[in-house]
C-alpha cells in the first residue's frame, strides 16, 4: 500500500531518489538548505517496508509565484498512480494558497509534459509564451 503524507525527507533519501531516476546527486549542506526554504513538501511511501518511492515539493514566494519541484518517484514505482497522488497533494495546497494573479510553474522531465497538462499546465513555447530557459552552475562555480 502506497501512503502520500506532508512531510519533509532528508538528504540522504532525497540524494538516493535523484539517483534512482538519473538525475544528479547534491551536496547534503545544500540539500538540508534548499528543504528548509521549501514551502511544502510530500513523500510517498510502500507502508509493507516503510521504503520512501517518491516526493514531490513547492517552492516559492507564498505571494506571487509558485514553483513545483522534484517530483520524483523512483522507476519501479512510476505507472502506477504513485506521481498522482503526490500532485493531487500539491494541487490541493495549491488550491488553499490561491489568489488572483498567482504564478504556478513546473519543468517537467523530457516525455513527461502529458502527466502535467492533465491538471492545466500549458507547455512552453506556445503562441503567447516562448520557451522556458534554465542556467546551472557547474561544480568550478562556474555559470553555463
Amino acid at each position: 500500500m502506497i501512503l502520500i503524507e506532508e512531510s519533509t525527507i532528508n538528504p540522504k533519501d532525497f540524494n538516493m531518489l535523484r539517483k534512482a531516476v538519473g538525475w544528479e546527486e547534491h551536496d547534503e549542506k545544500d540539500i538540508v538548505l534548499a528543504l528548509k526554504n521549501t514551502l511544502f513538501t510530500v513523500i510517498a511511501k510502500e507502508t509493507t517496508n516503510n521504503q520512501i518511492i517518491g516526493m514531490g515539493r513547492i517552492i516559492g514566494d507564498e505571494g506571487l509565484f509558485y514553483y513545483i519541484q522534484d517530483i520524483i518517484i523512483i522507476p519501479e514505482y512510476q505507472n502506477h498512480g504513485v506521481g498522482t497522488l503526490i500532485m493531487d497533494k500539491i494541487m490541493g495546497y495549491l488550491n488553499q494558497h490561491k489568489k488572483n494573479g498567482l504564478f504556478i510553474g513546473l519543468m517537467s522531465a523530457k516525455g513527461k509534459e502529458r502527466f502535467y497538462q492533465k491538471y492545466g499546465f500549458i507547455q512552453r513555447p506556445n503562441e503567447e509564451c516562448g520557451s522556458g530557459m534554465y542556467l546551472e552552475m557547474n561544480n568550478n562555480g562556474n555559470l553555463t
